[in-house]
């Protein structure tokens, strides 16, 4: 697929960047896996979220985020 000859062109490539473009490159990597392991906690801790607390219903809807970036849910039943 694409994905996949891209990212072998990437490693192909590699051996020609000097120190400098290796540490951003390094640099970019990090950051990039960083984001996603923080986007899969929370997209696993929303999945966790599957019913109201109080009514016990399944029915909910986002409601904004708290101060800390949470999502909140508002209970439709």
């Amino acid at each position: 697929n694409m994905a996949s000859k891209q990212f072998q062109n990437i490693l192909h490539h590699i051996t020609n960047l000097n120190y400098a473009q290796l540490k951003k490159l390094r640099h970019e990597v990090e950051s990039n896996i960083a984001t996603n392991q923080v986007g899969q906690a929370i997209a696993d801790h929303e999945e966790s979220i599957s019913h109201c607390p109080h009514c016990d219903s399944h029915n909910l809807n986002r409601w904004g985020m708290t101060k800390q970036g949470i999502q909140r849910f508002k209970c439709k039943s």
